[in-house]
């Protein structure tokens, strides 16, 4: 077989006019060889993507049960969205569909975050560890990803519930400039449904004033 097809090979031949000669008269335009060298490329592509997918599915640090810690970070705001396991298939899963996709423990099969709510959140790139056994899932989330119909899983301050009880559950773990975001807009729109006599407070020029609120800021900062 292999000394056959050898022969066959040998035996093709270009014409002068671009054409593959084959034995018994058949002619095959060079443009039609030119898809089956794309073809070839494409599949080489692929091939090479695969293997490197492999090579870094194999670089990570799989505890004895196939798992690693997965956290799902807000591309925006650095919030810490929720954290979960990956196993192989879950990390591979994330990286061809760009969700954000776990394992679940309980029960023993993999889970797309958003896959019942729509609350997807949209993979932009994925970190691992220097050690190579912890994944962070850097992403845009579509809407709440707490169950519980909060922005994050992570609401719930140590500190404060030390300080105070009723202060417990009540705060989302975010970043300064995010917080500081948060509460602009809970003073603009504390502002808008409330009417003043007179000229407007600063805090109201403020906030009510792109532009002015923007110079105090990068004043501050």
């Amino acid at each position: 077989m292999a000394a056959s097809s050898f022969s066959c090979a040998q035996s093709l031949c270009l014409t002068s006019r671009g054409r593959v000669s084959f034995p018994g008269g058949c002619v095959l335009k060079r443009r039609n060889s030119h898809l089956v060298f794309a073809s070839s490329l494409k599949s080489n592509k692929d091939v090479s993507s695969v293997s490197k997918v492999e090579t870094l599915l194999d670089s990570v640090r799989w505890d004895d049960k196939g798992l690693a810690v997965a956290i799902a970070q807000n591309v925006d705001t650095g919030a810490i969205l929720m954290q979960g396991f990956a196993n192989r298939d879950a990390l591979a899963t994330t990286i061809s569909s760009r969700k954000a996709t776990f394992y679940s423990r309980s029960r023993s099969s993999l889970w797309t975050k958003g896959e019942t709510s729509n609350n997807f959140i949209n993979v932009y790139d994925i970190f691992l560890d220097c050690d190579h056994d912890s994944i962070i899932y850097l992403g845009k989330p579509d809407g709440p990803t707490c169950h519980t119909g909060s922005e994050t899983c992570y609401y719930t301050s140590v500190l404060d519930s030390l300080e105070t009880e009723q202060a417990a559950g009540s705060r989302l773990a975010s970043t300064t400039l995010y917080s500081l975001e948060s509460t602009v807009f809970q003073r603009r729109a504390e502002i808008e449904t409330t009417t003043e006599s007179g000229k407007p407070s600063w805090t109201k020029r403020l906030l009510l004033n792109q532009d002015l609120l923007c110079s105090k800021i990068r004043y501050q900062f």
